[in-house]
């Protein structure tokens, strides 16, 4: 199994709330489901580097998604896709 984080949006999620994102407990939930080949996330690291330690203790590989504009929201959705074919 592959593992592909459209990160921004997951941190979206956290934005204002109390709870720590903890991909370890992610990460052992799907090992129950089988061998994990692949885990990537994409962001623009630049904004979300306070989650970059976590990530990498993980050997998640971080894909940088520079922001280029407003309009540019769909680029790590698109990379994600790529990669996942």
């Amino acid at each position: 199994m592959a593992v592909f984080i459209d990160f921004e949006n997951l941190a979206l999620g956290f934005q204002g709330r109390r709870d720590r994102f903890e991909i370890d407990r992610i990460l052992e939930r799907l090992v129950e489901k089988g061998k994990i080949v692949a885990k990537k996330a994409y962001a623009d690291w630049s904004r979300f580097g306070t989650y970059t330690a976590p990530l990498h203790e993980a050997a998640i590989e971080l894909v940088e998604i520079p922001r280029r504009a407003q309009s540019g929201k769909n680029s790590a959705d698109i990379r994600l896709c790529v990669d996942a074919m």
